[in-house]
C-alpha cells in the first residue's frame, strides 16, 4: 500500500445551490472498475479521519476513493434534516460512474453509517453492490437520550422543540451536550433535532440496515470507542437486523480503557484498510 497516489479536491453542486467538498485519490496507474465513496461523522469534514487516513490508502491499492460531504456536515450537522443529506451522498455514485466506475461501494463514518444505508434503502441504487460501516450506529435516538442526561431531560427537550416548531420557531438554534468528554456541544435546530434525534426519527441503524436489500455489509468497530450510539448492545440490534452484516470488532490494544481517539481508528488505519481489502477480496470487489 506504498504505492504512489494522487490527490484531487472538488466541489459538487447539490441540490438548493449548496456545494460540497470533497477530495479524489486515485491511484498512479488504471484504477480497479470497483470505485469506493466515503461519507464523514458527525460534525466532520471528508478530510477528517478516518477518511483522510484509509482514503489514500485504499487509492494506493488500486480504488479510486472519493470523500465526499453532505450538507450537514461539520458544523452545518444541526441545520440540515436526514433524508436530504441522505441523498447529497448520490453525487459521489454519480461522479465516480461518470470516471468509469462500473460499481460503487459507499463507506461511511459514525453518523454516515446512518446516512449511508439511508440513501441505500430509499433509493435502492443498483451501482452500490455493498457498503462499509466504520464505527456502526445503532440508535441516535437512544443515544441521545444518555448525551442530554437522562430520559427526564431528554423528554423536555422533546417537548420544548415541538413547542417551537409549532409557533413557527423550529429554526432557531440551541446547543446539547458533547457526545463524549472534552467535546464541542453540538448545535441544532429544534426541527433538525426532533428529525434526527426526536423519538420519530428515522435515524436508528438496524432499522435503515434492514432496508439495504441483499447487498453485503462490513461493519468495523474499535472495542474502546466511547461514543455512546456505538456500545453494546448497538452490534446485537445490528446483527439481528441484517444477516449480510459481518461486524468485525478489533482487538483491544488499550487495556479495557475507553478513548475517543478510537472512535476514529487513530493509529489503525492500516489495519483498517486491510480488513476492507481483504473483504473486498471475498466478495468479488477487487477487479
Amino acid at each position: 500500500m506504498s504505492a504512489p497516489v494522487a490527490t484531487e479536491l472538488l466541489r459538487l453542486a447539490a441540490t438548493g445551490r449548496i456545494a460540497l467538498d470533497g477530495a479524489c485519490w486515485s491511484p498512479a496507474g488504471r484504477a480497479r472498475d470497483t470505485a469506493i465513496a466515503l461519507f464523514p461523522g458527525t460534525a466532520a469534514d471528508f478530510c477528517h479521519p478516518p477518511m483522510g487516513e484509509v482514503g489514500p490508502l485504499l487509492a494506493a491499492a488500486g480504488y479510486r476513493v472519493l470523500s465526499l460531504n453532505r450538507r450537514d456536515h461539520g458544523m452545518q450537522y444541526g441545520f440540515y434534516r436526514f433524508h436530504e443529506s441522505c441523498m447529497d451522498q448520490r453525487l459521489a455514485v454519480d461522479w465516480l460512474t461518470a470516471r468509469g466506475a462500473t460499481r460503487v461501494v459507499m463507506a461511511g463514518h459514525s453518523y454516515g453509517t446512518l446516512t449511508v444505508p439511508g440513501y441505500l434503502g430509499e433509493t435502492g441504487d443498483a451501482r452500490v453492490p455493498a457498503a462499509l460501516l466504520f464505527a456502526p450506529l445503532g440508535d441516535l435516538r437512544a443515544a441521545s437520550v444518555t448525551i442530554v442526561g437522562g430520559r427526564t431531560r431528554y423528554d423536555a427537550i422533546v417537548a420544548e422543540c415541538r413547542a417551537r416548531v409549532a409557533d413557527g420557531r423550529g429554526d432557531e438554534a440551541f446547543l446539547i451536550p458533547p457526545m463524549v468528554p472534552d467535546a464541542l456541544p453540538l448545535v441544532h435546530t429544534h426541527a433538525v433535532f426532533l428529525d434526527k434525534r426526536g423519538p420519530e426519527a428515522q435515524t436508528a441503524g438496524a432499522a435503515l440496515i434492514a432496508r439495504t436489500g441483499d447487498r453485503p455489509l462490513l461493519g468495523i468497530r474499535d472495542p474502546a470507542d466511547p461514543y455512546p450510539a456505538t456500545l453494546p448492545p448497538a452490534r446485537e440490534q445490528l446483527e439481528a437486523a441484517n444477516p449480510r452484516l459481518d461486524y468485525v470488532l478489533l482487538d483491544d490494544i488499550r487495556d479495557g480503557r475507553m478513548d475517543a481517539d478510537a472512535h476514529y481508528f487513530t493509529g489503525r488505519a492500516g489495519e483498517v484498510t486491510r480488513i476492507v481489502l481483504d473483504w473486498l477480496a471475498a466478495h468479488g470487489l477487487d477487479d
